[in-house]
């Protein structure tokens, strides 16, 4: 059961359907049925694309450590009796 990407012709909605054989899709904000297929990206998995996803995260990780301990060291700051 593929995933498809779809662009409604009617209200310009663009959306995913999981499409079974025989079904039809239908956008789901106007129930028209007159849509474009999209050209949809492959995903790509390898040790490299991992590595990078994985450091990326990290570094976000690290940005909102430090964004939470200077929010939490200037509440102290302010809320000292």
């Amino acid at each position: 059961m593929p995933i498809y990407e779809y662009e409604c012709r009617a209200c310009r909605h663009q959306f995913e359907a999981l499409v079974r054989i025989g079904d039809i899709p239908v956008c789901p904000e106007c129930q028209s049925l007159d849509l474009e297929r999209l050209i949809s990206l492959f995903a790509v998995d390898s040790d490299g694309s991992r590595k990078l996803s994985r450091d990326s995260a990290r570094r976000i990780h690290s940005k909102t450590r430090r964004d939470k301990a200077h929010a939490q060291a200037e509440y102290e700051r302010k809320h000292e009796h």
